[in-house]
């Protein structure tokens, strides 16, 4: 059984290795003449590198999907031609172990995915170019924390320190008890050193007004402020990404753009194994008349059109036609019944 196994596998990984660098080459060289006019700007030619391998990982994420499908359809038609799946069945192999040295090449392929989209995208800055629009960093933002909401002004992340800060903290008939402006806030290992704040606090009857500087506050009264820019949430790590949503949910901000990306890694990793079991009806069980110019063609197409139905649903999502849960699943999941229902076709 291991060597069956490990002959599968071989199969599947030569067609993939072959497809994805073959589509991966034609990818390239379109991106490339697409990104010429840009020698013509100054210091072109760094632009030019830089637009090239900014694409890069953007190209790999909408390849490997098609490629793992072409690559499942031509290894086991190559096993179907040969009458080799029909041996190894007779022998006592059953279907799901011989598909299984693929789904583990594909738990690989998935692994490998994952780091492309969450390391190499963004660190070769295909996470600013990922949409139609480019993405801007806020310079302001919104933190709740233990009843106090507060606007922090110019954070800078890289000399830790804040230009200034509102701050409002509700009592419990939800209403703003207290209210102020700070600056020249810095943060310490420890501590927040602010410069000065001016404090106003609604009471019954009377208002009272108060101006102090050169305060000091313990690191736990105030919410996270400084964390990691997401220009485009999708291309970062689930840690990352789950970390920011928690913040978001505790500090009052709309975390849903956060919520839908972790939803559309996810769904992106599931595919690989759609397009798996997509494969088995155009291959095993077409038996030796499956025609590999037949299967290359249904692969590509399939494969496309999967990238397709995924960014229309997408789309939809965005103009609040759909729920974020069916806009990224709903490709993966309408797929998978596509293959389940041929697959019973053809046993019929």
């Amino acid at each position: 059984m291991p060597l069956i196994r490990r002959y599968i596998a071989k199969e599947f990984v030569t067609f993939f290795l072959v497809c994805s660098l073959s589509l991966l080459f034609i990818a390239i060289v379109f991106s490339t003449l697409a990104e010429l006019p840009s020698l013509e700007k100054e210091n072109g030619w760094q632009l030019f590198i830089r637009a090239v391998l900014s694409g890069v990982p953007l190209l790999i994420e909408v390849i490997v999907p098609i490629t793992v499908l072409l690559a499942t359809v031509l290894a086991l038609i190559s096993l179907s031609k040969t009458s080799e799946v029909i041996a190894m069945m007779a022998a006592g192999v059953s279907l799901f172990h011989l598909i299984l040295p693929i789904l583990l090449c594909g738990a690989v392929i998935s692994g490998l995915l994952y780091l492309n989209q969450s390391y190499l995208a963004p660190y070769w800055g295909a996470d600013e170019r990922a949409g139609l629009v480019a993405a801007k960093r806020s310079a302001n933002t919104w933190r709740f924390h233990n009843g106090t909401l507060f606007y922090f002004e110019t954070p800078d992340k890289r000399t830790r320190t804040i230009q200034s800060s509102r701050f409002f903290s509700f009592g419990k008939d939800d209403r703003i008890g207290t209210t102020g402006f700070l600056s020249d806030l810095v943060r310490k290992e420890e501590t927040w050193e602010i410069g000065k704040e001016r404090r106003i606090e609604f009471q019954k009857k009377d208002i009272r007004q108060s101006v102090e500087e050169n305060l000091k506050t313990d690191v736990d009264e105030w919410p996270v402020v400084f964390t990691r820019d997401l220009i485009n949430p999708k291309y970062t790590s689930f840690g990352s990404l789950i970390s920011e949503i928690r913040i978001k949910q505790k500090g009052a901000v709309d975390y849903k753009p956060d919520l839908f990306a972790l939803y559309q890694k996810i769904a992106g990793l599931i595919s690989i194994f759609v397009m798996i079991l997509l494969a088995l009806p155009f291959s095993i069980y077409s038996g030796r008349s499956a025609n590999v110019r037949t299967g290359i063609v249904i692969s590509i197409v399939l494969g496309f059109v999967f990238w397709l139905a995924d960014q229309i649903l997408i789309s939809f999502h965005t103009t609040g036609m759909l729920p974020m849960g069916v806009s990224a699943f709903g490709a993966g999941f309408g797929f998978l019944i596509l293959a389940f229902t041929l697959v019973r076709l053809k046993k019929t």
